[in-house]
């Protein structure tokens, strides 16, 4: 009766309570802001959803950008992590935040190479044919070279040494809309007779159940930070602000 009592005196003195009122109304105000966000989350997965419906039937659009080179766009998808098990296998502790696959092929014609005809003993053959070339664009860069025996009496050609060193540049990239929040795939080269035949592009949703999952086995009990409530001391219950150590056991986290 008496610890009765007691709580009754604490909730009754006005002192007490314009803090207990306020106490409410910040309660009322979380459960309405997780009420929000709740609802946000809803939204944002029906738009993901619709998005990567358009994405799986999307089909790459190859183009020349502004600089020159030879570029393309395709949607990308955007999963979870358990959609995300159906695409690649990862290592559960590491799993990616991006994917991109990309398929190109090149078709380049090599003009006005240098020929030269040298006299060699190469094999059963008394001279040979070399070509030799070398290109650079931007950052890429192409040489070839070309070995071809000869017997110039008898007008015979012996197999060919192709000596071909690529360095090809390419850019891949996911973008994203900020009004329709859809994803996209951008490629780029500057070597030319490049063509990009597919591509496909992921990024891995952070917002899902599972990759916050994964974050939240990672997460600390322990920490510093600013404190900030209301506490009952000798002179009642009052607020208080300070700095100092944190315990909050993960069940209380969000």
């Amino acid at each position: 009766m008496i610890i009765l009592k007691n709580i009754l005196g604490l909730i009754t003195d006005p002192k007490n309570t314009r803090m207990f009122l306020l106490g409410g109304i910040i309660v009322l105000c979380i459960l309405l802001l997780r009420q929000c966000q709740a609802v946000d989350e809803a939204n944002r997965e029906v738009t993901r959803i619709e998005n990567n419906w358009k994405a799986s039937l999307d089909t790459i659009k190859n183009y020349i950008d502004a600089d020159g080179n030879a570029a393309a766009e395709i949607r990308a998808l955007n999963l979870t992590l358990d959609e995300l098990n159906e695409e690649l296998e990862y290592e559960k502790s590491k799993p990616p935040i991006t994917v991109i696959k990309t398929e190109t092929v090149i078709k380049e014609v090599i003009v006005e190479i240098p020929v030269t005809v040298i006299d060699t003993v190469f094999e059963n053959y008394t001279s040979a044919i070399n070509l030799s070339d070398s290109s650079f664009w931007g950052k890429s860069s192409r040489s070839v070279g070309v070995f071809i025996p000869y017997d110039e009496q008898d007008h015979k050609f012996g197999n060919a040494t192709i000596d071909l060193n690529q360095n090809i540049w390419l850019t891949a990239a996911l973008s994203r809309n900020t009004k329709t929040k859809e994803l996209f795939v951008n490629l780029s080269t500057d070597y030319p007779g490049t063509t990009f035949n597919d591509a496909k592009g992921i990024l891995v949703n952070q917002e899902s159940k599972a990759f916050k999952d994964l974050q939240y086995q990672h997460r600390k009990t322990l920490g510093l930070g600013i404190q900030i409530g209301a506490g009952y001391g000798i002179d009642g219950v009052s607020p208080f602000i300070g700095f100092g150590l944190n315990y909050t056991p993960k069940f209380f986290q969000w």
